[in-house]
């Protein structure tokens, strides 16, 4: 295993476990005090009390952090009654009540942790009141087709990457008869979010839309579409519902763009960019930009903030954590020190909401990055000749204390010494391999995680 390879593995492994301490919700750290304060709530997440999240083969969880470590069965062997008041939703959501954090959370507590308030994704469930007997908000990942192969896409975000490397599809359980259940929880709905692949080219969102529309029209219905397709049909479905729309882009210049959005054509996503723009203004819905900072597009990240701000609109700034060759945290430490630098050099005016809102979206992305660097630093210093030894103890060291912490945990699946130790060899044998595709080291690294 490269030393390049072992840096990335490292950085994973330390993203995962570091801060993690014993899954408990600390209101004492003056940092979790001022964000509980600011947000106005009584624990870090609402998402198991109010939200289902449906994945692409059939399983639900509580959210898509969730998703890869614990969810509460499949449809369609669950229906989506039995699915909400399962006993691992109950157990979650009795978890959190305690604040004690359930699998996953990890994500977004860390992020709360490094002052990052405003991009955990656990903000998106403060919205809404909670209802005991229905969800008041869904998420769904029912499909993956997409037109298009970004370059820092992977296989389960697009069919066409999976189909260049040859890996089949999920049978689609979502059919007629999910569509004909959805129904009796549509009118509890206050949002609904979906995603892809490409929302717009998924016909069983149209479906759902349409259902959404006849029961429920107050209903949000937010899409994040890569802005390649916009014809009569989803012109008809913007017309007949109340949707939100967040478009993807990462790039402002026409060779670069198309580049890193394989098969996109940049004047057509900027065409339907500016009707959406429209679509959203025109009906008081919100408009949002997505933007995914990498090594390819860094120095754009400024340029991107004026043309938001210019608009008035929203921008999200999507961190990339693979592939290595297009995540910054990857990069050398005097590399972020200079996107640092870069970043710092730059200063906005405040005139609106929603400009303050992406300011600080910049700023948290600005902190982001120095975090890299100071955490590339450390690693440079510390482990100037790193071998695969070294990764093997900093894993098993990290492994044995999360299972100390964890063991009485409600959803803990190793319970005993012997399980864990058997799992630690089975991961060494894993590493030791070093040819993972890029999908089965991600899922790799998810499976280290919920152990």
């Amino acid at each position: 295993m490269h030393k390049k390879h072992l840096y990335s593995f490292y950085i994973k492994l330390h993203s995962l476990f570091s801060r993690n301490t014993g899954k408990t919700l600390d209101t004492s750290n003056p940092v979790v005090s001022k964000y509980l304060k600011m947000k106005h709530k009584n624990r870090l997440c609402f998402a198991p009390f109010k939200n289902m999240y449906f994945g692409i083969d059939g399983s639900v969880s509580s959210c898509y952090a969730e998703s890869f470590v614990v969810n509460y069965g499949k449809y369609p062997e669950n229906s989506i009654q039995q699915l909400w008041h399962s006993d691992t939703a109950n157990k979650i959501r009795a978890l959190v009540k305690n604040k004690h954090l359930p699998p996953a959370c990890n994500l977004c507590y860390t992020q709360v942790l490094e002052k990052n308030y405003e991009v955990s994704y656990a903000n998106v469930y403060d919205q809404h009141k909670a209802n005991p007997d229905f969800p008041v908000s869904m998420e769904f990942y029912l499909d993956n087709t997409c037109n298009l192969e970004c370059i820092m896409c992977s296989p389960e975000n697009s069919s066409l990457i999976a189909k260049q490397k040859n890996i089949p599809g999920h049978g689609n359980p979502y059919d007629a008869n999910f569509i004909s259940e959805l129904k009796q929880y549509i009118p509890h709905l206050k949002h609904t979010f979906f995603f892809g692949g490409e929302p717009f080219l998924i016909p069983v969102y149209y479906d759902i839309w349409h259902d959404i529309n006849e029961i429920n029209p107050g209903c949000q219905i937010d899409v994040t579409t890569n802005g390649t397709i916009l014809n009569q049909k989803v012109k008809k479905a913007l017309h007949n519902g109340n949707f939100n729309i967040n478009v993807s882009i990462d790039s402002l210049q026409k060779e670069r763009f198309e580049y890193i959005r394989k098969n996109a054509m940049f004047e057509n996503v900027m065409d339907n960019l500016y009707y959406f723009y429209d679509y959203c203004n025109t009906n008081h819905n919100k408009f949002f930009m997505s933007f995914c900072p990498m090594q390819q597009n860094w120095d754009e990240i400024p340029e991107m903030l004026k043309f938001a701000n210019k608009l008035n609109a929203g921008l999200v700034y999507n961190r990339v954590w693979n592939p290595s060759s297009c995540a910054i945290w990857s990069l050398e430490p005097n590399k972020l020190l200079e996107i640092h630098q870069y970043l710092d050099g730059f200063s906005f005016s405040v005139g609106s909401d929603i400009q303050k809102f992406n300011i600080e979206g910049y700023n948290t992305l600005k902190n982001q990055v120095e975090m890299w660097y100071k955490t590339a630093l450390e690693f440079a210093n510390n482990f100037p000749d790193i071998t695969e030894q070294i990764v093997f103890d900093f894993l098993d060291k990290e492994l044995k204390a999360c299972h100390q912490l964890n063991k009485n945990n409600l959803l803990s699946g190793i319970k005993h010494e012997k399980q864990l130790l058997t799992k630690i060899k089975l991961i060494h044998s894993q590493i030791k391999e070093d040819d993972l595709s890029l999908q089965e080291r991600k899922t790799f690294f998810y499976n280290m995680h919920m152990q």
